[in-house]
């Protein structure tokens, strides 16, 4: 039952991420080669402000179930790893960060997150406060990285001249 339930949270969140691609509005806009700094981050438009802060809401509901659950660590931890590299990235001015690169960090560090949350899904139960918490991180990260894989390909095609 519980690959079942993980069956059915992808085919929603396929349907919303494509129906947002296709949304002829800023909205849908890639950021992927805009510099990603707090300007831009207070400038995005209200859909993106809501889905960000959800997500951040999310992720750090994690720490409620760390102490019983390998993969709320594993979730946790890819959330902090996602946003320190980025504040040194930002605090040195070593790099000048576009919204390509960080989503090519979410490819690279919430991969594991997501393994983690497919690997321990024995832990998952349904109904419960941890497969709701399960749920909402497959679909924020389900849609999250369709966008992502986008933004980063932009990013990179961008890199490679």
């Amino acid at each position: 039952m519980t690959s079942t339930l993980f069956q059915r949270l992808y085919l929603p969140g396929i349907a919303v991420a494509v129906f947002l691609l296709l949304l002829p509005s800023e909205a849908s806009a890639s950021y992927a080669l805009e510099e990603w700094n707090m300007d831009t981050r207070q400038n995005l438009p209200l859909v993106l402000k809501i889905w960000l802060g959800a997500m951040l809401v999310a992720n750090l509901s994690s720490v409620f179930f760390v102490k019983n659950h390998i993969a709320a660590r594993w979730v946790l931890s890819a959330w902090l790893v996602s946003h320190a590299w980025i504040a040194f990235l930002e605090g040195t001015g070593a790099y000048t960060v576009q919204g390509g690169l960080v989503s090519l960090g979410h490819i690279i560090v919430w991969s594991p997150a997501i393994y983690a949350l497919y690997r321990y899904r024995a832990d998952f139960s349904w109904p419960s406060p941890y497969g709701g918490w399960v749920c909402a991180m497959l679909v924020f990260y389900g849609v999250s990285l369709i966008f992502d894989f986008r933004d980063a390909a932009i990013w990179i095609s961008a890199q490679l001249g």
